[in-house]
Parts: structure tokens; sequence; C-alpha cells
């Protein structure tokens, strides 16, 4: 039996390590390889990461699949709707909505519908990666001394807010609260974001952010290509 090959096209540093090693080894139940890569923003110095726009996404998801023609393949995204490019596909329709999950709806079918790829799977994070450490906040605290009070202050804040819908704001985006309470985390959020996502655990994730458990139960959906 072949495994499926899923490309994870991820906006920066923390997305990767999340696919890497929470994803990963979670899919690879499913003979599901998970292949993470962050997006590429500049092909003449082969930077990835950084500021984005929609074409650098565009072309670096279509370099991806014609990399991968197997049948065996997959590809998806782990990119945020927090500073979304106003170029990307169903933003203006998008932008008219009030509800973020009615925004992130009409944002992936738009993305894909523009790639043309059935193999895509198109996925875009409540605001932002940070989102899924709302879930717990006391693992983010346990991995950072100190931050004891400061976690205490933006737990009072967001009480009763659902981690998904943690708005999308320059001062009120989940990773801008954290940085506001906690301003280490700014320098260690590949580190320490990711760990505390994996200590959280995805049964907690996905129970508390319905979207991102929705995605996670199309990938596992994903089945194995048999041999010829």
């Amino acid at each position: 039996m072949k495994w499926v090959r899923l490309y994870v096209t991820a906006e920066g540093q923390t997305e990767r390590k999340f696919a890497e090693e929470v994803l990963g080894p979670h899919l690879a139940n499913y003979n599901i390889n998970v292949r993470a890569r962050v997006v590429l923003t500049n092909r003449k110095l082969g930077k990835r990461g950084g500021i984005m726009d929609y074409d650098k996404i565009r072309g670096d998801l279509h370099r991806l699949m014609l990399e991968d023609k197997r049948g065996e393949a997959r590809f998806t995204t782990m990119i945020d709707l927090y500073a979304l490019p106003n170029e990307f596909p169903g933003w203006t329709e998008a932008r008219k909505l009030t509800h973020p999950q009615d925004r992130i709806a009409v944002l992936e079918d738009s993305l894909k519908a523009d790639i043309e790829d059935q193999r895509f799977l198109p996925y875009i994070q409540l605001h932002e990666f940070e989102a899924l450490l709302y879930c717990d906040l006391s693992q983010l605290q346990k991995r950072i001394a100190g931050s004891e009070a400061g976690l205490a202050k933006l737990t009072k804040e967001v009480k009763n807010i659902p981690p998904e819908e943690i708005n999308d704001g320059t001062t009120t985006a989940p990773s801008k609260r954290i940085v506001r309470h906690v301003p280490i985390y700014e320098r260690s959020k590949v580190r320490v974001g990711v760990a505390a996502a994996a200590a959280i655990g995805l049964p907690a994730l996905r129970n508390k952010c319905p979207h991102f458990s929705s995605w996670i139960n199309t990938l596992e959906c994903l089945a194995p290509v048999t041999e010829d």
C-alpha cells in the first residue's frame, strides 16, 4: 500500500514545525506522510517566510504540484486569516461578511477554485496559529518563566471567547494579545508555541476549534492509494 504524501505549505516556521511535529505523527496513523515547507517568498534568494503576497503563495503551490504529479500526492495550506493579502481570491466578498466562519468558507472555496487542482485541500487558520494556544494557556505558562501574571490577565481578557473567534485586529489578534502580556513570546514563539500546542494535544485543540477540527477530519479521510 502506498502512503498518501501530504504537502503542507505553511505561512511561517511555527506552522511548519507544528505540521511536522504534531500533525505528522498523528496522520502517520492514517498512512499519510506529512511534508511541510514554508512559502517561498523570494525565489532569487531562496528565502521562505516573511511578508507574503498572493502571487507568491499561488506560484509556490503550482511549482510544488508540478514537482509531484502523482495521484497519491495531496496538498494543503496552513496560512493565517490575520493579515491575509488583500488580493487573495474571494477577499472582496469575504470582507463583507460578519462572522469569521463565513469569511473562511468563502476564502477557502475561492482559493481552491483558483488553484484548480483536485488534489488541493485549502486551509486558512482562524485567525492565526496562536489561536490554538488559547485552548489551554497554562501550557504556555509552563514554558515561559515569569509569565504567570501576564497570562492570568490574558485569560480574563478572553474569557468566554472561543479561540477561533479571537479577532484579527492589529492589537487584538491572538499573537498580539500574548506578546502584549508576555513580550518574550515574540522571540520564542516557534519553540515555545509549538511545544505548548503539542502539550495541549489534538483532542483538546479539535474540541475547542471547530474549523481546525474540520480540517483534520478532512485530512484523516484521505484514503491511501493501493499498489497497481
